[in-house]
């Protein structure tokens, strides 16, 4: 995790007070990879995990946030000491539309070769590798303004951030003025991130960017249906007054679930997530091959009134099937094709109760998967 320096400098921000654009000199910045199993809506609770696992301070005391790589393979996470932000003057976080680090600004930008990008603000100069193609940045560092920043074998460009434009949606549009010579190939100006990854990237706790989100989405419904009130201006003052008390009464008591039902699907979602690593990392499971498997047992026993009703499967390709048969001899005769067949292992006897000429059964097997041999193929000379 690289580290920063323990000035403390004076704020820095751009122009408009819509966003607020924080050096990285405030920021602990760490590169973590994601797990190939891991969907796509699952990397803010990975990202979160992550911080945990590697920063020294509890979540409540940072501001954090994180930037993912287009193929989905990498995330660089980053905090900010709470405490350090306000004693260089950044307290009322709040106020802002966005608050992101300077070097997620250029999230996005792509150059053909490896670039070392120099990113010019009032009072600190940043710098950082972008690899060729679109990346994550890398060896980010932060220099007091005026210092010469190290130089680089590689291609470079030294750009100033201009002031930030936001759209109806809050949406900015980042542009960069170029200083000196600008590189022979790539794209870095104009830039518009997605919504999506501007709320990973913003630093402010999760809890406020969830209800914040929310009520921009509100704000957002009620302009537009505002913009037709000079066509229907009597029945859309009448209708906002019953849209706005309906809102403020469903909002508190959906605050008031939300406020224990919150917390709860976090731990369940943390949980679960934890369970799919560990089982991803220690095992090689093989559910459709084990019951492809033993259904082709059952198939191959011919008319028979094997039925299954459940079937369970647990890490080390464990299969635990519960079902019915005819008889305690059929059970036998299925049971014994499984072992017979070189892929599955009996895991103690079956367990099974008869009642009214139907046999009901619970049997659990350890799978051992083979791959088919390849069909031979024959040669055909060429002249």
């Amino acid at each position: 995790m690289s580290e920063p320096t323990q000035t403390a400098p004076e704020p820095e921000s751009v122009p408009l007070p819509d966003v607020l654009v924080l050096p990285a000199e405030y920021f602990f910045i760490e590169k973590v990879e994601v797990p190939t199993a891991l969907a796509p809506a699952e990397l803010s609770d990975f990202a979160e995990l992550s911080m945990e696992a590697v920063s020294p301070f509890p979540l409540d005391q940072l501001r954090w946030g994180f930037s993912s790589a287009p193929d989905g393979q990498h995330l660089l996470i980053y905090a900010a000491l709470k405490d350090r932000l306000k004693l260089a003057g950044y307290a009322e976080l709040e106020t802002y539309t966005w608050v992101l680090p300077d070097f997620t600004t250029l999230h996005g930008a792509r150059f053909t070769c490896d670039t070392e990008v120099v990113l010019e603000g009032e009072h600190y100069t940043t710098s950082f590798l972008l690899p060729s193609g679109e990346a994550l940045p890398e060896n980010i560092r932060s220099l007091p303004a005026g210092k010469d920043t190290p130089r680089s074998t590689n291609q470079s460009v030294h750009l100033k951030l201009s002031a930030v434009e936001l759209n109806e949606q809050g949406i900015p549009t980042y542009k960069f003025e170029t200083i000196g010579e600008s590189p022979a190939g790539g794209f870095w100006s104009p830039l518009e991130p997605d919504e999506a990854s501007l709320w990973n990237a913003d630093i402010r706790p999760n809890s406020f960017k969830t209800v914040e989100r929310s009520a921009r989405r509100t704000t957002s419904l009620v302009t537009r249906i505002m913009g037709y009130a000079a066509i229907f201006a009597i029945v859309l003052i009448v209708f906002e007054g019953l849209l706005f008390a309906g809102e403020f009464w469903l909002g508190t008591r959906t605050a008031k679930i939300d406020e224990q039902a919150t917390a709860v699907r976090r731990i369940e979602d943390k949980q679960s997530l934890l369970n799919k690593l560990d089982q991803v990392a220690q095992n090689e499971l093989r559910p459709i091959a084990m019951l492809t498997a033993a259904n082709d047992v059952r198939t191959a026993l011919g008319k028979t009134g094997i039925e299954y009703d459940e079937t369970i499967i647990e890490s080390n390709n464990r299969l635990t099937i519960e079902g019915k048969a005819n008889t305690i001899n059929e059970l036998n005769f299925y049971t014994k094709s499984l072992r017979q067949s070189g892929k599955f292992q009996l895991v103690g006897d079956p367990k099974y109760i008869t009642r009214d000429s139907k046999t009901t059964f619970t049997v659990t097997l350890d799978y051992t998967h083979r791959e088919p041999e390849p069909a031979a193929t024959k040669g055909v000379m060429t002249p």
